[in-house]
């Protein structure tokens, strides 16, 4: 389907919390699997939402490509969610009509969008969708006016900034170069094709090393190339690669938080801790705290603390547990619902001797939170890895063989599961040293590395 049949929505993604009277949270997947993509397919138009293609994880410029070339936009509004009326801001300052804003009823519109015509989907007080049908006929009705204007000139802004400029002359960007260079993707299409099936294997790094040398990572017009290199060497468990590649980077684009997180652990995972540990403290030094940093340095600490258990000197041991402890403790407080921080701070603290006593606090909520994310039924790898980790920890074979059965491979790399099996294999070696070994846990690692070895993440 031709760009100009293509429908860019914009909207957070999984469930966020609701800072307004209603609902606590909203699952924002639901809305759009329920309303906003069978509306835009109802109206003959192509539904594309940003974390379903950009697969990388980045924001970068193909984003914006999408967002400013797609001739239909959705943007729902709902929560205020800041990343949405960024996009929103920079859709009307360079589209004057074709957007169509919508807003859960249980949601408030400030006051500056509060005067659009936006249409308001139901939400109960549960957070469910009341009348999906109703509201899918209403967002299809508005597209296809939009459509029906644009076919018969009849144009309608709805961009309140072009209203303005427009008076002064101002007609928009001309957005013809960017049209083409986007039509030009055949070679971002081949290594969308080789990142999507790259596995461990020399022959798709060498793919991929063949792109690079088209791309060379010092201009900055191959950024968007660039930055899908960087998360395909990645997946590919090139460490070497995704370093080199930072290091070749110019400085406004090695210096961008993703770019930096993913130069870190990539130094931690060739056995660079001190270096990893550098950039990543400097990064929360120059730019702030967040949980995914964070998250970063407690797998470049943990990565340390497995290797000083194998290799020694043992008497080092117990600071680096400590170390790694932190660094997903620092992570977990900035923001709970975060799983890979929360499974890792409880399965640390449950190896640590003596048991570390903020753990029968800290369980329960993670607890919630994974059985929650896979009680929705759009758990990936992550989520029912860490539902694993946790019957382990708990001693519930029960719930270990039903994790062991979901276990999704939705976005897994194939890195990730060596993670979760060093996990395992960490708990039960302990429990082994204190007399407490029990057999269905070494059968637990069996299965798991079958499933490894299976390559299901492939």
């Amino acid at each position: 389907m031709p760009e100009s049949d293509t429908c860019f929505v914009l909207m957070p993604f999984g469930r966020k919390a609701n800072p307004f009277p209603g609902p606590s949270q909203i699952d924002f997947d639901g809305v759009y699997e329920k309303i906003i993509e069978p509306a835009v397919r109802s109206a003959s138009l192509k539904p594309l939402r940003a974390d379903r293609e950009i697969s990388s994880g980045l924001i970068h410029l193909a984003m914006f490509e999408r967002l400013l070339l797609c001739e239909y936009a959705v943007a729902d509004l709902t929560t205020a969610n800041p990343n949405v009326y960024y996009e929103l801001g920079v859709r009307h300052a360079v589209r004057p009509w074709s957007t169509v804003l919508i807003c859960g009823n249980k949601s408030r519109l400030p006051f500056d969008i509060e005067l659009s015509r936006a249409y308001l989907y139901t939400i109960d007080d549960a957070g469910s969708l009341s009348s999906p049908e109703g509201d899918v006929r209403e967002i299809r009705t508005r597209l296809e006016d939009v459509r029906q204007r644009r076919g018969s000139n009849q144009v309608m802004e709805d961009s309140p900034l072009f209203t303005l400029l427009r008076q002064q002359g101002y007609d928009g960007p001309d957005l013809t170069r960017l049209e083409a260079k986007l039509k030009d993707g055949a070679e971002t299409c081949k290594l969308e094709k080789v990142r999507n099936e790259v596995a461990s294997g020399n022959d798709a790094v060498t793919q991929l090393r063949e792109i690079q040398m088209k791309y060379p990572p010092g201009i900055r017009d191959n950024a968007p190339v660039v930055l899908e290199l960087l998360m395909a060497y990645r997946r590919a468990a090139a460490w070497d690669d995704v370093a080199g590649l930072v290091e070749q980077m110019p400085d406004s684009l090695k210096k961008a938080i993703s770019v930096q997180e993913q130069y870190g652990m990539a130094l931690g995972r060739r056995g660079d801790f001190v270096g990893a540990e550098k950039v990543l403290n400097d990064l929360i030094a120059m730019r702030g705290p967040t949980a995914l940093t964070y998250c970063f340095l407690g797998v470049v600490r943990k990565l340390r603390l497995l290797e000083t258990r194998k290799n020694g000197p043992q008497i080092e041991v117990p600071g680096a547990l400590n170390n790694a402890i932190e660094a997903f403790l620092a992570g977990f407080k900035l923001d709970p619902r975060m799983i890979f921080a929360g499974i890792n701070v409880v399965l640390l603290m449950a190896v640590r001797d003596p048991m570390d006593q903020q753990l029968k606090n800290i369980l329960p909520v993670v607890r919630y939170f994974i059985e929650d994310a896979v009680d929705t039924r759009k758990a990936a790898f992550w989520e029912h890895a860490a539902a694993l980790e946790m019957a382990v920890l708990e001693n519930d074979q029960d719930r270990a063989s039903s994790a062991l059965d979901l276990l999704s491979v939705d976005a897994c790399e194939p890195w990730m599961p060596v993670s979760t099996l060093a996990n395992l294999k960490l708990v039960r070696e302990h429990r082994e040293e204190r007399g407490e070994g029990q057999q269905w846990y070494v059968d637990v690692e069996k299965a798991f590395t079958r499933f490894l070895q299976a390559q299901a993440c492939g």
